[in-house]
């Protein structure tokens, strides 16, 4: 049973908005780029490893918690690619879609991988991050009265990334091994009550809280308004008799203004006010503004000037 699904995450649409909507002459618009094809390579690893569980034989109950953020007792936060819960033992994945030849250094802790091109890339080190997330998951465990193994692994989601000897006694291996590693570790260990476990997969369904990475946002340098969803380098729509029109490629559209609240909602917050509104979507009028406001799906607070609109989740 899949309790948490795995979703795209808030910074790779955030950063999918600012690409869309600042001028590809921008300084800094490869940086965000290459920031987006990196996001969407890990959650595409992500997604080849969570196809490689369907087609496993899994003992019944389990359960899946993909994606799984929390913060510990010291404000610092854990995110974990995928947890799996079974009566047998808790397993904490981390998912890496890499490619090259990697290497590791286990007594300076240094993850390194050379690409097809010949450079050398330093790497954090999954170990230490998993680590991490174990130590904590058994204090919650021990918190909880709940005895169950805590065991971790690297999860590669493509097969060119070429592991060297260093990786040699690490918990690390290509999806593929996915199905073999899964069978000796139900081999070696006992079950537990399912109801414990049910328990104990709530307790971390509770404690789940996406985890907001702070994205720097040029407000000040990427193309206001409504943006058309066929032209590329962030075209402005204009208004007029209730429908937007794209005056390059002739699209209209009655419900460009509803998708685009999304883009506000990611750069910006879930509250409005006329002015915001006005700023963020290049519309000159008050009145305008006002009226199209009224129309988008927003709870509404105050009155005349103070009012505040927000977006309804």
């Amino acid at each position: 049973m899949i309790l948490l699904a795995r979703r795209t995450s808030e910074t790779q649409k955030t950063l999918e908005v600012i690409v869309r909507r600042l001028p590809v002459t921008h300084s800094e618009y490869s940086n965000y780029c290459e920031h987006v094809r990196r996001l969407k390579a890990g959650f595409a690893g992500e997604q080849r490893v969570d196809a490689e569980w369907l087609e496993l034989d899994l003992p019944s109950p389990y359960y899946f918690l993909h994606d799984f953020q929390t913060m510990n007792d010291f404000g610092s936060t854990h995110q974990m690619d995928t947890i799996f819960l079974c009566r047998q033992f808790l397993l904490i994945l981390e998912i890496k879609n890499i490619t090259g030849i990697l290497s590791y250094d286990a007594l300076f802790a240094q993850f390194t991988r050379t690409t097809g091109e010949g450079n050398l890339e330093g790497m954090t080190d999954p170990f230490l991050q998993l680590e991490r997330h174990v130590v904590w998951m058994k204090r919650l465990l021990q918190r909880e009265h709940f005895h169950l193994p805590v065991l971790h692994a690297v999860v590669l989601a493509t097969k060119n990334g070429i592991l060297s000897e260093g990786f040699q006694g690490q918990p690390i291996f290509h999806v593929t091994g996915l199905r073999v590693h899964l069978q000796k570790w139900l081999d070696l260990h006992q079950p537990v009550e399912t109801e414990k476990l049910f328990r104990f997969a709530r307790v971390l369904m509770s404690m789940h809280k996406k985890v907001k990475r702070a994205v720097k946002v040029p407000f000040e340098d990427m193309v206001k308004g409504v943006i058309c969803p066929k032209c590329a380098n962030g075209q402005p729509m204009s208004y007029s008799y209730k429908k937007w029109h794209c005056p390059r490629c002739g699209l209209v559209d009655r419900d460009a203004l509803k998708r685009d609240l999304e883009d506000y909602r990611l750069l910006v917050g879930p509250k409005l006010t006329n002015k915001s509104f006005r700023e963020f979507f290049a519309i000159d009028s008050p009145n305008v503004a006002y009226k199209l406001l009224q129309q988008l799906p927003l709870k509404a607070e105050g009155s005349k000037k103070h009012r505040e609109y927000w977006m309804m989740e």
